[in-house]
């Protein structure tokens, strides 16, 4: 008889062991569960993470440059163990009852308490993810300490009610710095230091960059059916990206994995198009270009040029 069990090697890359991965059975809040796509998972980060999500606590923060997969990362684990996720986006003008929930009218006249995403994860044993949290006063965050020590909330907004968290519970935050407040410098506007005691509660901390080129250029095969492009689509945004981060001069652009995928996507739609007789650079100037620093424009002109022997 075959074994069917879920395992990781099979739920998430055929380089790991076989060993079991716990899968939650139908649940109340299925609603909430990710869908599971064709996301490519890269081992190493992978691996460690899944070590956390089973012994290394309930919290903890991923770091890494915008459109990385962080957020991907964490649908794509929690689709595969069927557990709901309850995302918020931080911002300055976040309040902590945005996250706990409040009093809405209901259709008597008069006010439900409507649950927010925090006392949701907490209640269904589900993730709780917090993106962008650099982006949040630091004095909200506050607010959150009880829960990241593991005890229960208590909504004081909906007659003291105390919500305890489930085992399966987890707090993960993700930003594109590490809390430090120093995300200026590399082009993260609005983002703030979190204090002390605030990251201290977040168990792990994980680096996530942008993926290696070989796992970029097989995303990218995957949609376009084309590899040789593919690899010369990787090359430019290697090239854009060492200038974005080198010592001296750097470029206020970038180009990340998530602008790599709708860059092939358009530009496959710009196939369609008889007019067009450039797709990728036609599609690269909607997706990347004009959106790009008045400096940047001309170094991704004379770096599509160089690798596409091709105007843009």
């Amino acid at each position: 008889m075959t074994n069917t069990a879920p395992t990781v090697q099979s739920l998430f890359h055929a380089s790991f062991p076989p060993v079991p991965w716990p899968v939650r059975e139908k649940h109340s809040w299925q609603q909430y569960v990710p869908t599971v796509t064709d996301y490519r998972f890269r081992p190493e980060v992978t691996a460690d993470f899944l070590g956390w999500w089973q012994f290394g606590g309930m919290s903890c923060l991923i770091s890494g440059p915008t459109g990385s997969g962080k957020s991907s990362l964490v649908n794509e684990v929690a689709a595969r163990s069927n557990a709901p996720v309850f995302p918020v986006t931080g911002h300055n003008r976040l309040e902590l009852i945005d996250l706990i929930g409040q009093y809405v009218p209901n259709a008597g006249g008069g006010f439900t308490f409507e649950y927010g995403p925090l006392p949701q994860a907490m209640k269904s044993g589900g993730v709780f993810l917090f993106d962008e949290i650099d982006l949040v006063d630091p004095s909200t965050l506050v607010g959150l300490n009880t829960v990241l020590d593991g005890r229960p909330l208590t909504l004081s907004v909906n007659s003291g009610e105390v919500i305890h968290p489930e085992p399966d519970f987890r707090f993960i935050a993700t930003a594109n710095t590490t809390g430090q407040g120093d995300g200026e410098a590399s082009g993260y506007s609005g983002t703030l230091k979190m204090s002390k005691a605030f990251m201290n509660r977040l168990r792990w901390t994980f680096l996530l960059d942008y993926p290696e080129p070989n796992v970029e250029i097989d995303i990218l095969e995957m949609l376009l059916g084309n590899r040789d492009i593919s690899e010369q689509m990787v090359n430019f945004a290697g090239e854009i990206r060492k200038m974005h981060t080198a010592e001296e001069n750097p470029i206020a652009d970038t180009l990340s994995t998530r602008e790599l995928v709708e860059w092939a996507k358009a530009a496959q739609f710009f196939r369609k198009v008889p007019r067009i007789k450039n797709p990728l650079g036609h599609a690269l100037k909607y997706v990347v270009v004009n959106k790009s620093s008045t400096e940047g424009r001309p170094i991704f002109a004379e770096t599509f040029q160089r690798i596409f022997n091709a105007e843009l």
